[in-house]
């Protein structure tokens, strides 16, 4: 079986950020890495995988470093996302800046272990960003199924559940928590909502998507469900790998 990390190929994308550089080398269970230090273009270093979701609203077009390393080569903006890089391991300085420029908008420590998979989600105001660095447990799904999960990225928004075909997959997220990876069945043009625990209030869709089989997808919610400064509650998708 082979495992391929991907952007999201749904119709109803809201935009990812293109690397400088592609992902190579890539192994079913990231064994070794291909990152090549700049003293040495035969010596290699240990790395993992490191995903990157904008959801602070407030945040302007930015530029993703890691320590001096310029990562995405077009402005990350706001309820989108760098796909998976190559990232050294060790702690490293994770920041955003305007793009353009080396004014910074956040600045955090992350700590990368090798053959390890991440997403870092940058949210709430940029004034008092959060950054919350989570371990992705990227598995093949079973039963020739697809596999989602669901983070609660939305710093006012009630718990919320994740809803498909009419039925809750996942339960009960509060702000900042990341469901595990939860099984769910390949369908065709079905809407994903993502609702207030326990009922049916509507707090974040993506529609027309086509689950693929073998496919591992992460959801989120971001905005305030106050609607502070105008930034009202949306909900993204992507795909964070595919098994065939």
């Amino acid at each position: 079986m082979n495992l391929n990390f991907t952007k999201i190929k749904g119709t109803r994308q809201l935009g990812s950020v293109p690397l400088l550089t592609g992902i190579a080398c890539l192994l079913v269970v990231l064994i070794s890495s291909c990152v090549k230090s700049n003293t040495s273009p035969t010596t290699v270093v240990p790395s993992g995988l490191l995903s990157v979701i904008d959801a602070s609203p407030d945040a302007p077009a930015a530029d993703f470093y890691i320590n001096n390393s310029l990562v995405n080569a077009s402005a990350l903006t706001y309820g989108n996302y760098i796909p998976y890089f190559n990232a050294t391991t060790g702690a490293d300085k994770a920041g955003f800046f305007n793009t353009g420029s080396l004014t910074p908008i956040a600045i955090d420590t992350i700590n990368i272990k090798a053959s390890q998979v991440y997403t870092l989600f940058f949210t709430n105001l940029a004034a008092k960003h959060d950054f919350l660095l989570v371990t992705d447990t990227v598995v093949a799904p079973i039963n020739s199924g697809a596999s989602i999960r669901l983070v609660n990225m939305s710093p006012d928004a009630p718990n919320v559940d994740l809803m498909i075909s009419g039925k809750v997959i996942i339960a009960n997220k509060s702000y900042k928590q990341v469901s595990s990876f939860t099984t769910i069945p390949v369908v065709a043009n079905d809407t994903l909502k993502i609702v207030q625990t326990g009922t049916h209030n509507l707090l974040g869709v993506v529609n027309a998507v086509t689950v693929q089989t073998g496919a591992v997808y992460t959801i989120w919610l971001y905005g305030f469900a106050s609607g502070t400064n105008g930034y009202t509650l949306h909900a993204n998708l992507m795909q964070n790998a595919i098994f065939y």
